[in-house]
């Protein structure tokens, strides 16, 4: 109240439910910029073309626009925090802050890396010392005159394998569904 017995004009909910719309539609897009290529990447299934383009358009993007969105939740969750009056109101714009600025931060991880990691320490050995049986499937790649023979019991577990052969880089990689 005033000091005239007028009360003091709240902003309304409406105001409030702005903030939240824009927390919530700040943290979904977050949380897109990891899901989208996730969901679309994923091992062990087909991939059209379009689902492929825009998955890694979202990993191209994503580490700019979740930390952009992540910036964008403090101030709203500042404003709805302002606008509640209870903490049951406050908390939830507080979880939404955290869980854009932690997407934020996990965009960040080369997830891919991590799942499929290169074959570190290569050493390789003359074909009639290799411990591969007849009938063990090899991936062969020869270029300028050196050989190399990859073999598919080992690039099934890590999907790919950097090597340098004939003096080009190669990245030989295997998928156990199409074989």
């Amino acid at each position: 109240m005033r000091a005239d017995n007028t009360p003091i004009a709240r902003p309304g909910r409406r105001s409030e439910f702005l903030s939240y719309a824009a927390l919530v539609f700040s943290c979904l897009i977050a949380c897109a910029t990891i899901a989208v290529p996730l969901y679309v990447i994923r091992p062990f299934r087909a991939q059209g073309a379009t689902a492929l383009a825009v998955a890694l358009s979202v990993r191209r993007w994503g580490p700019w626009l979740a930390p952009l969105c992540a910036l964008a939740s403090i101030p709203l969750m500042l404003r709805a925090w302002r606008l509640a009056q209870r903490w049951t109101r406050r908390a939830p714009s507080a979880i939404l802050c955290a869980l854009t600025i932690l997407f934020a931060g996990l965009v960040q991880i080369n997830i891919y890396e991590i799942m499929f990691h290169p074959v570190e320490g290569l050493h390789f050995v003359a074909a009639s010392r290799s411990k591969v049986a007849d009938d063990d499937m090899v991936l062969a790649i020869s270029i300028g005159g050196q050989s190399r023979a990859y073999p598919i019991r080992t690039i099934g577990y890590h999907h790919i394998v950097n090597d340098w052969v004939g003096g080009v880089p190669v990245a030989a990689t295997y998928c156990t569904l199409c074989h």
